[in-house]
């Protein structure tokens, strides 16, 4: 199950919806532009399945930080993967990991509750 929650307004900004869930997997879209759909992603501790989107045609990965050997995905020519990962509470960093997109700002925060 994922997590539908806001993003409070610490810093005085307001509150941001989360992503919603698409048939049960977090849904990680990635574009041509070096950026993903989104710049923050929740879901619950435990198994999450991770449905990886290109809306493009360049080619992207997608990893979790500290976690790069648990999965990797990859997405080409319009194409979608899905894979699933372990993860206990806590705050997460999803990148990109194909050279120069990371650095191009190809990442966003996973909020695992």
């Amino acid at each position: 199950m994922l997590l539908l929650v806001g993003v409070a307004a610490a810093c005085g900004g307001a509150v941001t919806p989360l992503p919603a869930p698409v048939d049960g997997m977090l849904r990680v879209v990635a574009l041509d532009t070096l950026d993903f759909g989104s710049d923050q992603y929740g879901a619950e501790a435990g198994e999450i399945t991770i449905q990886y989107v290109l809306d493009g045609m360049q080619g992207h990965s997608l990893v979790v930080e500290d976690h790069e050997d648990r999965l990797r995905l990859e997405v080409s020519g319009g194409s979608t993967a899905v894979g699933t990962i372990d993860l206990d509470a806590g705050r997460y960093i999803l990148y990109c990991d194909i050279p120069g997109h990371r650095e191009g700002g190809m990442e966003a925060r996973l909020l695992v509750g």
